[in-house]
């Protein structure tokens, strides 16, 4: 849904303001609210897990703040656009594949579903 409205605010660039402003919302909107980070990770390593996913956000706004209106500037507003949605449906496929689903489970048999986070095996001192 998100590079959906995405691709439909690339396509609007010379429509209605209102409907850009309807297509910029349900981007918004669908950005925010779908982010489970919490049920991804397993509870031994969540904290870390979560940190670093949203350190690797901050630093993609960062280079994002930076990029987009360079690439703005250069190729105008539909391809930075539209590259911004293939970033998307890579990320969205990334998840599918590779992320766990964990609708109908508690914090707690999601933890239980995975492998253990394997401990450092310690060795007495020769």
């Amino acid at each position: 849904m998100t590079c959906l409205s995405l691709v439909a605010l690339s396509v609007l660039l010379n429509s209605t303001t209102v409907a850009m402003i309807v297509a910029f919302a349900v981007f918004t909107l669908t950005m925010s609210a779908f982010s489970n980070l919490v049920g991804v990770f397993p509870t031994e390593v969540r904290a870390c897990g979560v940190g670093l996913a949203i350190a690797c956000s901050r630093l993609g706004s960062a280079i994002g703040t930076f990029l987009l209106p360079l690439g703005i500037a250069v190729l105008g507003l539909h391809a930075p656009m539209m590259v911004l949605a293939a970033v998307l449906l890579v990320g969205m496929l990334v998840s599918i594949a590779w992320a766990p689903e964990t609708k109908h489970l508690t914090l707690n048999e999601a933890s239980r579903s995975r492998p253990a986070v394997r401990q450092p095996v310690r060795r007495p001192p020769r």
